[in-house]
């Protein structure tokens, strides 16, 4: 042994010597050590988080006047306009409102004092009440501003139609309620070439007859019927009341009928704009039967100003 070494000491007293290990409060086992992360993790687990309460939502209702007895009442629409003469919102648009009215006042005011310029297409109309015609007058393309074209509507127009049959003649009146010329044809001029091309009696009467049923009904592009018709559609239901079905398309019409001079035109022939644009059926005595453009209707026109020939579907003698 050497010369610091201490002698053994016996078991029982090292026994005594160490302190017995102190047992840990409940609190403490549950508590994680403080500056360096426990080895076995946290011990327990976080409370559950609980969400604070919202603040109850305050509303300030205004108290509503109570009448007194024996005063009137206010309706609902009273009581909200009174509401919104309070609502500084409401006070603020009606001065932007004011604002506004006064600084369009004299705009409105030069505006006021301008004369309204019709244009020159407008129609003027004027009814004779004797016979029953109506004339409106409008401007022309390509007319002097000095002369006007006259639009006449004839209501229930009676056309003397006569047959003939080599032995007795026949006379039958032909009744059309709206009978519409312009270009200065009068309605005794349509009533005479409508009655001789009538008289002539076959296929060209039946294609005219037919024709004439839609005088005064309103352009249509595409149409057909009676509620809208335009210049291809009146020769295609014309035509097909003797039998000859056409196309509704102008080019295709002209190339299905003959070209002829004008020294050979007859009733029920077509009129066809050079560039084949349009389509009139002849009526005799210069008079074309149309539908001409949009906004206006069927009506009884001179010959065509522009390039135009005629062409033949039917026979000479049919």
């Amino acid at each position: 042994m050497g010369r610091h070494a201490l002698p053994a000491a016996a078991d029982s007293q090292h026994a005594e010597a160490l302190p017995a290990p102190a047992t840990p409060a409940p609190d403490a086992a549950l508590r994680r050590p403080r500056g360096r992360r426990s080895a076995l993790g946290p011990a327990a687990a976080r409370s559950t988080f609980v969400e604070p309460a919202k603040q109850a939502r305050v509303v300030a209702m205004r108290p509503v006047p109570v009448a007194a007895a024996g005063s009137a009442v206010l309706s609902r629409t009273a009581a909200l306009r009174a509401e919104r003469a309070l609502d500084p919102r409401h006070v603020r648009r009606a001065a932007n409102a004011k604002r506004a009215a006064i600084l369009l006042a004299p705009a409105l005011a030069v505006t006021s004092s301008l004369t309204l310029a019709v244009p020159a297409n407008a129609a003027t109309p004027s009814t004779d009440a004797h016979s029953g015609t109506t004339t409106s007058q409008t401007a022309l393309a390509g007319v002097p501003a000095g002369e006007l074209q006259t639009y006449t509507v004839a209501h229930d127009v009676e056309v003397p139609v006569t047959a003939i049959d080599g032995v007795s003649t026949t006379t039958t009146v032909v009744s059309y309620p709206t009978v519409v010329t312009r270009f200065g044809v009068t309605t005794a001029q349509a009533e005479s070439a409508i009655s001789a091309a009538l008289s002539e009696g076959g296929d060209r009467a039946t294609v005219l007859a037919t024709a004439l049923q839609y005088l005064g009904d309103p352009y249509v592009e595409g149409g057909a019927s009676h509620a809208g018709i335009d210049c291809s559609g009146l020769t295609m239901v014309a035509y097909a009341a003797v039998g000859i079905p056409l196309v509704h398309y102008v080019p295709t019409q002209d190339a299905a009928a003959t070209t002829i001079p004008e020294s050979e035109a007859k009733p029920g022939d077509l009129v066809v704009y050079d560039n084949e644009d349009h389509v009139g059926i002849y009526l005799g005595q210069g008079l074309v039967l149309q539908a001409p453009h949009p906004g206006e209707v069927v009506d009884i026109v001179p010959m065509y100003p522009d390039a135009h020939h005629f062409a033949r579907l039917l026979p000479a003698g049919s």
